[in-house]
This record gives structure tokens, sequence and C-alpha cells, in this order.
């Protein structure tokens, strides 16, 4: 599905006095996206440190928006123009961390008949469209199962219901039920969302992550049986790079689910979900 992008008006302010655009494509309107990224990692050979490093483009398009002066005498003033363009499907999101970006904007460059050249750059944000509602199994709720066995204290489960997909600004629900049958000391349960990059260039590649938001559930009982029910607010954030081929930069999200214990070590689990753009759907529970 091809994605829309429209500006209503741009402004041209030509040098005082008339302007010859005599020569062709004077005025010459531009849509680019850059791809970057750079990091480095230790070497056991002279220099004793490895750079990766790559850039490209992943859009570039010329549009013809100034047709109607191009080649002709442009009075002094401001004069106004109409222009839209239309975006692949499959563009990588914008994007920016320490390592990489994904960039987009408009370049349009003016170059008058005394050779003085100037360059107007507007920048735009891109969020690939991901729409999950075609699939049935992001309407309904999934149940995930963590275990941990004591030596002393016997078999403590966790169930943890939600949904696989979901959209920036949606309410996400969290069902969990909890069988601790020797009633082992809880702490707390954190529920966080995890944004998985991987970087990746022609020489090499790089993992990293970042914690894009999480809640705490400290009202625990400890008893054999607990029920609880929590929500995230999942804040605005890059859709997952499910629809581009081949990126520079892969976006993944887990939910990180963590049960701190207080006399034990933390039983944790990573869930694997997808993040679109369009909100989805789901089935009640």
């Amino acid at each position: 599905m091809e994605k829309y992008f429209q500006v209503l008006q741009v402004y041209l302010a030509p040098i005082p006095g008339n302007v010859n655009t005599s020569s062709k494509n004077d005025v010459v309107f531009k849509v680019i996206g850059v791809s970057k990224a750079r990091w480095s990692r230790a070497a056991p050979t002279i220099p004793y440190l490895k750079i990766y490093s790559e850039k490209y483009e992943v859009l570039d398009e010329t549009i013809d928006v100034f047709s109607e002066i191009n080649g002709k005498k442009v009075k002094p003033g401001i004069s106004n123009f109409q222009f839209h363009f239309t975006l692949p499907s499959d563009l990588p999101s914008t994007f920016k961390s320490s390592i990489a970006s994904v960039h987009y904007f408009i370049e349009i460059k003016c170059k008058a008949s005394c050779n003085r050249k100037k360059v107007k750059i507007i920048p735009f944000v891109v969020l690939s469209y991901v729409d999950l509602n075609c699939v049935e199994d992001n309407k309904v709720p999934m149940m995930y199962e963590m275990s941990k066995v004591f030596k002393t204290s016997g078999t403590f489960s966790l169930y943890f219901k939600t949904y696989r997909g979901f959209a920036p600004k949606q309410s996400l629900p969290f069902e969990i039920d909890i069988s601790n049958e020797k009633k082992v000391k809880i702490s707390k349960i954190i529920v966080s969302l995890i944004q998985k990059l991987e970087y990746v260039v022609s020489t090499g590649y790089a993992n990293d992550e970042k914690k894009i938001c999480k809640i705490e559930h400290r009202d625990l009982t400890n008893e054999s049986k607990e029920y609880c029910k929590i929500f995230m607010d999942v804040p605005q954030t890059a859709p997952s790079s499910i629809n581009v081929r081949n990126p520079m930069v892969n976006i993944s999200y887990v939910l990180r689910v963590e049960v701190i214990f207080k006399f034990h070590l933390t039983l944790y689990e990573d869930i694997p979900v997808t993040i679109s753009t369009v909100p989805i759907q789901h089935y009640s529970y």
C-alpha cells in the first residue's frame, strides 16, 4: 500500500530585481531519504580498532514543481506553488540513535542568472505503514507461562495474558495469574516494552536495545493463588520493520516480564510483539 505526503503550498522569494531563469531546471525540487550508520569495535591487530560505516539514499526523487517559471523571468515578490508526491510503501521509518539515523527532507535549489545559489532544506517524518488488523492472531489475547523451581520452596508459576500486536496510543491490558504454592516473597512485577535494534552494513552488524516504557506492580499479597490486571499506555514509537526490505536499521519489540523475588534470583522472559501504525481492533477478554 502506498503512502502519500502532501503540502499545500511552498513560497519562492526571488532576489530583488528581475531574475532570469534562462537555463533548464534552475529551480529544482527533490525529495530525499538518507540512511547511515557508524560504529566501532576493538580489533586484535593494528590499529586495534575496526570501524563499520555505511551511508546510502533510500529515496531520491525529483519533482517538476517549478516548470512554469524555469526558463522565464520572475518578478520580485512571492510566488505560491502547490505540490504533492507519493512515497513507496517499503520505506524505513524516520529514526535516530547514537549509531544510526534515517532521515527525510525536501531540498529546493534555486540558481539565479547572477550565479547565486540558494538551497532550502525542509525535513519531514516518515512512519512505515503497518496494519495488523488483517491477521486474526493479532486481535485475540495470548497466554504465556513462566515458571521457576526452588529447592526448598516448591514451584512458582506465572501466567501472563496479553495481545501480541498493538499500536502507539493504545492501552494494553496485562492479566497475571500466579500460582505460588510455598508463598515465596515477591517484591514486584515489572513489564517493560523493549525496542530491539539490529544495525546492518555491508561489513558487519551490531545489536542494541532501548527501553521505551515500563510499568511496575507492587501490590502483591504473596498468597498461594493471586490474580491482578494492569495496563500499559503505549507511547509514540517507530513501528516494527516488517514491511521494509533489507533495512539498515531493523526495529523489533519484546515485552520483558520480570518477577523480582525478595530472596531469590529474578525470573524474566522476553515475549515478542509487533507494533503497528494503525490501531488494532482487539477482541475483549
